[in-house]
């Protein structure tokens, strides 16, 4: 899943066997947006590897403004946005600490 080979050949004159035949290239399942190691995937509990927006959009979201004394459940720190993981609400970056990211080496 989010993997799939694509052909990146430019039609060159005279092929130089470049490498950019087959390509394998990683995606978004939900959104099929590309993936990289600038916008990587993580793996979700049904298998899926979603890009992080998609990730998140999986659990409920609570907006948080400044009259509001919610704080993240796991580190203790306001935050604009909570997600409700496992009964417990958490901000942005403990979410992404305890999400699953893919492996993509290539």
């Amino acid at each position: 899943m989010g993997v799939r080979i694509e052909n990146d050949c430019v039609s060159c004159e005279r092929c130089v066997n470049c490498g950019r035949r087959e390509i394998e290239v990683h995606f978004c399942d939900k959104c099929d947006d590309y993936a990289d190691m600038w916008n990587p995937l993580y793996v979700t509990d049904n298998g899926q590897e979603l890009c992080w927006d998609c990730y998140k959009s999986q659990y409920t979201e609570k907006i948080c403004d400044d009259m509001d004394e919610e704080h993240c459940n796991l580190c203790n720190s306001d935050a604009e946005y909570l997600y409700l993981v496992d009964g417990s609400w958490i901000c942005e970056q403990c979410l992404k600490s305890i999400a699953d990211k893919v492996d993509m080496e290539v």
